[in-house]
């Protein structure tokens, strides 16, 4: 499974990877996104808390950033 225990929802390794976009609005101006999770891209040890929270503008990219794909799997 996974590389470390799962969190109390029941998923694994969430933290380190990519910061994740989200669909929340970081203002009410709207011109920036909410980003959720931790990245290695990050220079400081709160920034791979799986609880971090920064913002981009929508069209902001780098290698850091993605979004997480789940593929719940079923009981045999």
């Amino acid at each position: 499974m996974g590389s470390f225990t799962p969190n109390p929802h029941g998923l694994y390794d969430l933290g380190g990877n990519v910061w994740e976009w989200s669909e929340d609005w970081y203002n009410n101006d709207k011109d920036v996104r909410v980003l959720r999770g931790a990245t290695w891209g990050i220079g400081h040890p709160g920034g791979l808390l799986s609880s971090f929270r920064n913002n981009c503008p929508p069209d902001y990219h780098r290698v850091f950033l993605g979004l997480r794909v789940v593929l719940e799997g079923t009981a045999d």
